[in-house]
């Protein structure tokens, strides 16, 4: 899933998964599926954005030499 899905997609969804909480009574089973997915997806943003922050640092480390 990490692959398959754009930094936006993961967060729209994680705001979309944490909306369904707030609203609805959800069983044991939906309650951990909600969780275990959002969980993959916030994983999955940090990843990229500390990937991202790398990037940044890299080029600005690359503009001083």
């Amino acid at each position: 899933m990490e692959n398959d899905i754009s930094y936006d997609q993961a967060l729209a969804r994680i705001e979309e998964i944490v909306q369904s909480l707030e609203q609805d009574n959800k069983s044991i089973d939906e309650l951990s599926a909600m969780v275990k997915e959002a969980s993959h997806l916030i994983k999955s943003c940090k990843s990229r954005l500390k990937m991202t922050e790398e990037d940044i640092l890299k080029a600005f480390e690359e503009d001083r030499e």
